[in-house]
């Protein structure tokens, strides 16, 4: 016939292309819509023209060459055509290289172009406390960075200021009672106002060395409150006594834990504001001040029967110090509120107990005498005669002349009992705090038994809750039953601190009387508490020079 001949479709088979393309039966199986699919391939069929001359039959016609148009279009036809037959007859891995060569050279001649940060120039200015931006001419006064309170790698706050030559002439010499009277003295307010103040930046170096600590003793201060920093829970800024560590005690009491936490890391200067762990210090707070009820108490969960009275005095002492540490305004009234709820709380006995009301204690007494002298430090007013039936409550458990002390008088008939060196020290120590002066022999011979009795001892006589209540009787007291006390207190516990793995920086609460109970948080407070001693609290009595006799 005419022209080319027409060279038929053959059934395509497309490797690396869509199977349905150019086949009504593969968009029906594929879904696709006719409309959109690919087009059937034209069947290369090209029709030369030809030119007939007159008077030229058919037989005749000369064929005219192809145009330069038509042999390009043929040739682009017959590229084409080859390539789809390369395509249908080459291994699936063939067309996969070559797919990935052309991206590969894509991708190396494709430049990114990096947009260059444009500087910007700040014209700093520093203003006095009553300057605006309108008086700096418009320029723009850049606030200090927020800080991070990234925890430092020694928790002992530090400062500049030059420390006092004599911290404990601060101390007030308590008058003299008669052996056999138990009265509150009617000066103490004034001293005790000063109790906080060994805290202060350059007094504690001064306290260290004065009082007989060491760089032993103030390194394991650091790692514990350093471990105590890191146990806090980072949602909700409480600490747990069952927590994520080793030896959790045997019951949750998240009150008590932080209580005793935030203890340990303000007795070494740590506040919201100042410290090297005042970001764990104002977690804290922020939490229990956010919990405190309109009763003064706190509420951070559900507490274990017969310890809601003894957490909330810890908690109110940790209050009333931290008011008296930084004078902070709005402290004021929630330290108030707490110890309106412990004055409220004060039983018919002049003690405390486990519920508001009741009979009191020696155990829980004490911490409320604390919680009560910490309010007067931070300047609050706590009326004088809840001192006056402390004192006769202690009156009442007191034995042996006053050098020894019960839990808790049962009958008007027996003597308070049980008779225990903890209850003995708490009692010794409210002693002090209500008037008893240094050389009054009732005191100097109860703390004579308690040191010959307690040995700090981690093998076979654990117990530091009762080492605790000693370490501060003997501080206050001073001279010689001091430095016999401290010389194994500044050896022992430093020694026995966990210096490796995951618990560094803590004390292991195993073999301890209250150590199951406690667990290792109740260890590691009290055993910082203990080593801060030095400057925790002023003593109570001055060193004289000299001393009649």
């Amino acid at each position: 016939g005419q022209g080319w001949p027409v060279i038929p479709e053959p059934a395509r088979t497309v490797v690396g292309g869509l199977p349905w393309a150019g086949s009504d039966d593969g968009r029906r199986m594929s879904g696709a819509p006719a409309s959109v699919a690919e087009p059937p391939v034209t069947p290369l069929a090209i029709r030369l023209e030809t030119s007939r001359g007159p008077g030229r039959g058919p037989g005749h016609e000369a064929a005219r060459p192809p145009s330069t148009a038509a042999v390009g279009a043929v040739v682009s036809r017959l590229a084409t055509r080859c390539g789809d037959w390369l395509l249908r007859h080459s291994p699936a891995w063939t067309t996969s290289l070559s797919v990935h060569c052309v991206i590969l050279l894509l991708l190396a001649i494709w430049v990114v172009r990096e947009r260059h940060a444009e500087r910007l120039r700040l014209t700093l200015g520093f203003a006095g406390p009553s300057s605006t931006a309108e008086e700096q001419g418009g320029e723009i006064i850049v606030a200090p960075p927020m800080e991070q309170h990234r925890e430092e790698t020694t928790e002992i706050a530090k400062a500049d200021l030059p420390p006092v030559e004599s911290p404990q002439a601060t101390a007030a010499v308590m008058p003299d009672t008669a052996p056999g009277q138990s009265v509150v003295s009617d000066t103490p307010a004034p001293a005790v106002g000063m109790l906080l103040s060994g805290r202060d930046a350059g007094r504690r170096e001064t306290l260290v060395q004065a009082g007989g600590g060491s760089d032993e003793t103030e390194a394991a201060v650091a790692l514990a409150l350093r471990w105590l920093a890191s146990k806090q829970d980072p949602k909700d800024g409480l600490w747990s006594l069952k927590g994520k560590y080793l030896d959790g005690g045997a019951q949750e009491n998240k009150l008590a834990a932080t209580a005793m936490a935030l203890l340990a890391l303000q007795g070494a200067g740590n506040t919201p504001n100042d410290g090297p762990h005042r970001a764990s210090v104002a977690r804290g707070w922020r939490t229990l001040l956010a919990r405190q009820q309109p009763d003064g108490t706190f509420d951070v969960g559900d507490l274990p029967l017969l310890q809601g009275l003894y957490s909330h005095a810890q908690a109110t002492i940790a209050l009333c110090e931290l008011y008296g540490m930084t004078r902070d305004e709005k402290l004021a009234a929630p330290a108030a509120r707490a110890v309106s709820y412990a004055l409220a709380a004060q039983g018919a006995n002049g003690g405390w107990k486990y519920e508001p009301g009741q009979n009191g204690d020696m155990s829980v007494t004490g911490w409320y005498m604390m919680a009560l002298k910490s309010a007067q430090m931070a300047g609050l007013d706590v009326p004088p005669d809840v001192f006056t039936k402390i004192s006769g409550f202690v009156d009442s458990v007191s034995n042996e002349k006053g050098t020894r002390y019960g839990y808790m008088r049962h009958s008007p008939l027996k003597p308070a009992s049980p008779m225990t060196a903890a209850v003995t020290a708490e009692a010794l120590l409210c002693r002090q705090y209500l008037g008893w002066p240094r050389r009054d022999p009732r005191l100097v011979e109860g703390l004579e038994l308690l040191l010959g009795d307690t040995m700090i001892d981690f093998e076979n006589a654990k117990d530091v809750y009762t080492w605790y209540y000693i370490t501060q009787v003997a501080h206050h007291m001073g001279g010689d039953p001091w430095r016999r006390w401290n010389d194994r207190l500044r050896e022992v516990l430093p020694s026995e601190q966990v210096k490796t793995g995951s618990e560094r920086g803590s004390w292991d609460p195993s073999l301890d009387r209250w150590g199951h109970v406690g667990g290792r948080l109740f260890m590691t407070s009290f055993c910082a508490c203990m080593l801060e001693v030095y400057y925790r609290h002023l003593p109570l009595f001055a060193e004289l020079p000299a001393e009649s006799p």
